[in-house]
């Protein structure tokens, strides 16, 4: 009698332990996606005062030279032409580095928004970044960074964030996802600084990260796009505080 039951009783342990596996499995992956949906959603940092906001309505005539935008605040076209247009700032790439506009004034843990498009041009590419720093205490580099890259082939596609030496230096690849970006469609893309936590979002795509110079007080906001035309709108920086 006991051979007769050996093998449906192997065969029920087996069932058994296989649906326990399974469950397991499905268990792992639910709290994985609960995850997941999480980093989405909840941000570091909540918005506290706006530190300051450019609606690129005021007639600047960009330059290579600062020149005062707000009380502590000032602008100059770092690299490439600028020309605002309909509340807005749209590049003028004609030839070498990307065109960056660069604003200093002081800050630390901030959250910094920014809404950008760009439009798609035979021969040249497409991406927007914010990169946060301090020449001073981080002299040739962006302390943080953020690209919503969409065919920029010097990073990795998709949502990049990086500590960014400037060459002959190394750049730190802190975390990357895929994300897809459209020509003519206005983005907004977001960079929460929270000491040496950074968290970066555009198009329901999250990356966050840590690096020992995330945190460095800055004094400095670079807006770089690509070399195809690009428009920026509604630039803000609000102090970050904890959630």
């Amino acid at each position: 009698m006991k051979k007769i039951f050996i093998a449906p009783l192997l065969l029920c342990s087996v069932l058994a332990l296989s649906a326990m596996r399974s469950t397991i499995g499905e268990t792992q992956k639910m709290f994985e996606q609960a995850r997941v949906k999480k980093e989405k959603e909840v941000p570091i940092a909540k918005k506290g005062k706006l530190l300051f906001k450019d609606d690129f309505n005021n007639g600047m005539v960009y330059s290579k030279e600062y020149q005062q935008v707000a009380d502590g605040w000032r602008v100059r076209a770092n690299h490439a032409k600028w020309k605002q247009e309909n509340n807005s700032v749209k590049s003028i790439f004609e030839s070498g580095h990307m065109p960056v506009l660069t604003y200093e004034g002081n800050f630390k843990d901030a959250i910094i928004e920014l809404e950008f498009r760009f439009f798609a041009q035979e021969g040249k590419w497409s991406a927007c970044r914010i990169s946060a720093t301090n020449p001073q205490l981080n002299p040739r580099a962006y302390a943080a960074s953020v690209w919503a890259n969409a065919n920029n082939t010097g990073r990795a596609l998709g949502m990049v964030l990086e500590h960014d030496e400037w060459k002959p230096g190394v750049i730190t690849t802190v975390m990357n996802k895929p994300a897809n970006f459209e020509p003519g469609k206005w983005y907004t893309l977001r960079l929460e600084l929270m000491g040496d936590v950074v968290r970066a979002t555009c198009n329901g795509v999250t990356v966050i990260g840590t690096h020992e110079k995330f945190g460095i007080p800055k004094n400095s906001i670079s807006l770089g796009v690509g070399t195809s035309p690009h428009e920026l709108r509604k630039f803000r920086v609000y102090e970050a505080l904890k959630k």
